[in-house]
Parts: structure tokens; C-alpha cells; sequence
């Protein structure tokens, strides 16, 4: 379990660098380097990959803090924090390839990440 709690953890930091990855060729290095710098010109996709790392901004502290509860408490959590872990992949790539201008395709991928959250803390609480 600690080894996906470091790879969720790689996998956030990812993201930071993601949006600014899809966007090098519009919006200069040195824009992004400090607090007013001017990244207006930012590409489609790096807007979209914002919007997917925001949301994941929102769960993650909870995710962890289910992981790191489940190793504590010795509580087997590993194929259900795995399984979050392959959600928010396909939510990242859901957003890269622009899959959400289509009507619920979102909900079908972070409602299921939401609920194996739950199910986590319903294994911590048992």
C-alpha cells in the first residue's frame, strides 16, 4: 500500500507539470517561473488538464488520508485504492483526449473514484 501511496503521489505531481507541458509552445518558460507571469495564451488542453487537476486537488487529501489510515489500522485497502488510483488515470486521460464535451462521460468516471473512496472508509470503519 505505501508503494501506491507514493505513486498517487508521483502521479499528482505529474499533473503540475502536465498543464504547463501542453502549453510550452504558446506560453514562454519564463511565464511560468513566477507569480505574475503572463499565461494567458494557455492551450486547450492544458485549461482541461487544470480543470482535471483541481479536481483532483479535491480528493486526493482524502484519498490519502483513507490510505495512510488503512496501513496504520493494517486494513487491507490495496485493490480498492488501486482501482482510484486507474479512475483518476482515465479522468486525467478523459480530459487530455477531451472525452467530457460529450454528455456524461465525466460523472461515468469520477462518480466511481467517489465511491471507492467510500468504500474505503467503510472498510476503515468495520
Amino acid at each position: 500500500m505505501t508503494n501506491l501511496i507514493i505513486c498517487a503521489i508521483f502521479f499528482y505531481i505529474l499533473n503540475l507539470f502536465l498543464k504547463m507541458s501542453f502549453s510550452l509552445h504558446k506560453v514562454p518558460f519564463v511565464q511560468w517561473t513566477y507569480t505574475k507571469g503572463d499565461t494567458s495564451n494557455i492551450t486547450p488542453t492544458s485549461q482541461r488538464i487544470n480543470a482535471s487537476l483541481n479536481n483532483l486537488t479535491e480528493s486526493m487529501p482524502i484519498f490519502l488520508a483513507l490510505a495512510i489510515l488503512s496501513v496504520v489500522l493494517d486494513v487491507d485497502n490495496l485493490m480498492l485504492a488501486q482501482s482510484w488510483l486507474v479512475l483518476r488515470v482515465a479522468y486525467l486521460l478523459g480530459a487530455i483526449l477531451n472525452l467530457y464535451q460529450y454528455k456524461m462521460i465525466r460523472p461515468l468516471i469520477w462518480l466511481p473514484s467517489i465511491i471507492v473512496m467510500v468504500l474505503m472508509g467503510c472498510n476503515l470503519y468495520i
